[in-house]
């Protein structure tokens, strides 16, 4: 029973992976985060140069400029997640390195968003704590580009050893697998929305919003990713039992629970919290390519995993 539904979830994912609905979900974020950009610029001006509006409507909103960046990588992180979920089916390598894309790209949002929050940008070394967390986060950024930039490079690198079984069952689970947390993806960014709307606008929500709206959307979803990791993880040994595979496999899970705790974590313990995390999932990577290299004693082959 369980086999057609796995392979019509399969089907499904197919679908949604074409060339077209990529090339159309492309422009629609492009569309989505300028306008979203212009909109919220729009708003904070009304709220500025127009003071004796009712200020309740506009009682969570941040009035500097700057804030308004929030919105388009807001928009852009959200993508970062689609493709994340379409990673899943992929490549398990390509799904960590899409995961420390986010994080980092959380960050980057983060150092628009401490900007926008000085008094007086004009004076803002008047104001030393905050210029130390803009270049805290600023730093960290950087670092986690440097990262995902080795990760990438030593994905491509790894040379592939040969599995002598039939993945396509296996392939069909990832593919099913991904196509429910997409489910998943687009129920928590619709309750994140009318949250964020509802804290924002300062009018009532159905649902008590988050303590932090901001991440309530992240830490959620890496939840179930690791769930999910866990659960290819077991089925995977029926593919891949191979001591590296299972340990790499484990590393990455680590790597994402780290990811997940980080993600309520004070500052800045959350950036390091965060390092730590992709370091080990670089350090883990490095190792299995070398093992990977002296089994296949043919260190120019560059196909992925």
């Amino acid at each position: 029973m369980l086999g057609p539904i796995r392979r019509q979830l399969a089907h499904v994912f197919d679908m949604l992976d074409s060339p077209p609905v990529r090339g159309w979900l492309e422009k629609a974020v492009v569309v989505a985060a300028a306008t979203g950009f212009l909109v919220h610029l729009a708003v904070i001006g009304v709220a500025r140069f127009f003071p004796d509006l009712p200020q309740t409507v506009f009682e969570g909103l941040d009035k500097s400029p700057f804030h308004a960046v929030y919105t388009p990588f807001s928009v852009i992180l959200f993508y970062e997640v689609l493709l994340l979920v379409f990673a899943l089916a992929a490549s398990h390598t390509g799904e960590i390195a899409t995961q420390y894309q986010i994080i980092s790209l959380i960050v980057v949002r983060r150092v628009f968003k401490d900007i926008g929050g000085f008094s007086e940008l004009e004076n803002w070394l008047a104001e030393p704590e905050a210029v130390k967390a803009v270049l805290i986060d600023m730093a960290g950024a950087v670092l986690m580009f440097l990262i995902v930039t080795g990760f990438t490079y030593l994905r491509h690198k790894t040379p592939k050893t040969p599995i002598r079984r039939d993945l396509q069952k296996f392939i069909e689970l990832k593919k099913a697998v991904a196509v429910l947390l997409l489910v998943v993806l687009v129920a928590l960014a619709a309750i994140n929305l009318a949250s964020w709307l509802g804290v924002m606008s300062g009018l009532p929500v159905i649902l008590t919003p988050p303590a932090n709206v901001d991440l309530f959307f992240f830490p959620r979803f890496f939840e179930f990713m690791i769930f999910t990791d866990v659960f290819l993880l077991i089925v995977s040994l029926a593919y891949y039992d191979r001591y590296e595979y299972v340990f790499r496999n484990a590393g990455f899970v680590i790597s994402t629970v780290l990811l997940r705790v980080s993600l309520e974590t004070p500052k800045p313990y959350d950036l390091l919290l965060a390092l730590t995390a992709m370091l080990y999932g670089l350090a883990v990577l490095g190792v299995f390519a070398c093992l990977a290299t002296i089994e296949r004693g043919s260190p120019d082959r560059r196909k992925e995993d």
